[in-house]
């Protein structure tokens, strides 16, 4: 079975960790699928802000929690953000200004040559040339043929 990469923005996790968050079911289904064989990633600027919306969303105890385990996941490889995705996230904000910690992923991703983005986000990602937002198990199916 073919390996699919697939990077998961902090929306993605704040979903599937929340079951009160709107995009909880949707989360899980991708997240949870044995239906395609998925590599997950994501990046230490994205565990941050996962950290972040926890503890205001939930509380600081399920933000602890939730953080600990993602960055001890075995299925999660969390990569790290250099000098260089800095400046290429600088240029991806001139194209495109959005939030800095969405630029940078796509920053990290396109050095990773990853291409598929678990996101909610539906304002910023999508102008970025090279990534393809997914927020269904459909969507993902369809790109992952």
């Amino acid at each position: 079975m073919k390996q699919y990469n697939l990077f998961l923005d902090a929306s993605a996790l704040v979903a599937y960790f929340n079951i009160e968050d709107e995009f909880h079911k949707q989360a899980i289904e991708i997240i949870d699928t044995e239906h395609i064989s998925l590599n997950f990633y994501t990046c230490d600027v994205t565990v941050l802000e996962l950290q972040y919306v926890l503890w205001k969303k939930v509380n600081h105890f399920t933000a602890i929690d939730k953080t600990l385990g993602l960055i001890e996941a075995e299925d999660v490889t969390v990569l790290t953000c250099d000098i260089e995705d800095m400046l290429n996230e600088l240029e991806i904000f001139k194209l495109h200004p959005m939030p800095s910690f969405d630029a940078i992923i796509c920053a990290i991703m396109n050095r990773q040559g990853i291409e598929l983005l678990v996101s909610f986000d539906r304002q910023h990602f999508d102008a970025v040339d090279g990534i393809v937002r997914i927020e269904s198990l459909k969507e993902l199916k369809a790109k992952t043929g």
